[in-house]
């Protein structure tokens, strides 16, 4: 099966743009097209954009072909493909898997509005949880290295009993935030991706909401990643990200898949409690 698709990055956090206004995949099983395309042009994701009562829809898929409720940067490319394709407006509304999103394109930045932070809860003196379209550990510290994050993400995404002590047996997000000159600095290891990505953009959500709260610093607050920066703001009680997009180019991916399939649920090996202990 032969599919066309716009690669596109958030902040280096990378997406394969799947039209099916265009290309209609109605009966086929997204999940394996998402991890065959993800894997032959390497992107952390593949979103699938369509219309539903009026409104663009997204649908998102991790590499691995998880599907998720939501994804904050791969909301933003969305919103500029669809602004620069089929809308005319600079504000307007998708449908996304944790509810209608509002959304806004000035100039080359692109905002989300991810809705209310919830379920917020600290852990203990280091670990904070929050759910920002999906659940997310802030892990509160000094610097790491990609390795290290790498390592601690990994470990604290696969521990079921903290999975389970938040509210999310089927895995947790991990941000490991500290400050820094311009506001805070954020490494994220991204469950469906299963490694640190360049950005995330619900985790530099939560993140920024956990600052404020453990740092004493107000919003709008400038997360730095890897692969750039967003400015995190309050509304009414409601988190927006914003930053730039950037469009790659256009695709071809290969799928062999006709027969959707349920997603088998993640294998939780460990089940100690070393993180009560962070």
């Amino acid at each position: 099966m032969r599919i066309k698709a716009t690669k596109m990055d958030g902040c280096g956090n990378s997406f394969l743009i799947v039209d099916e206004m265009r290309t209609p995949l109605a009966g086929f099983d997204r999940s394996q097209i998402s991890n065959a395309l993800a894997m032959q042009h390497e992107t952390d994701g593949v979103i699938y954009l369509d219309r539903q009562q009026g409104f663009p829809t997204m649908r998102i898929f991790d590499c691995d072909g998880t599907e998720e409720t939501m994804c904050g940067n791969g909301l933003r490319c969305a919103t500029r493909y669809l602004r620069d394709t089929y809308i005319s407006s600079d504000m307007f509304s998708i449908i996304t898997g944790d509810g209608k999103k509002e959304v806004l394109v000035h100039d080359d930045l692109v905002e989300a509005n991810l809705g209310e932070a919830r379920n917020y809860r600290q852990i203990n003196h280091q670990l904070h949880f929050v759910f920002t379209g999906v659940p997310h550990v802030v892990v509160i510290g000094s610097e790491v290295d990609i390795e290290t994050a790498r390592v601690l993400g990994k470990s604290l995404r696969e521990e079921q009993s903290l999975c389970e002590f938040v509210g999310h047996p089927e895995g947790v997000n991990v941000d490991f935030i500290w400050r820094d000159q311009e506001g805070i600095s954020v490494r994220t290891y991204e469950m469906g991706v299963e490694d640190v990505t360049k950005s995330c953009g619900t985790g530099s959500a939560a993140s920024a909401y956990v600052a404020a709260k453990v740092f004493g610093i107000t919003l709008p607050i400038i997360t730095n990643s890897i692969g750039g920066s967003l400015q995190i703001r309050e509304n009414n009680g409601h988190l927006s990200i914003c930053g730039p997009t950037r469009y790659q180019g256009k695709v071809i991916g290969f799928a062999n898949t006709t027969h959707p399939k349920s997603a088998m649920p993640i294998d939780h090996l460990q089940r100690g409690y070393a993180w009560l202990s962070m």
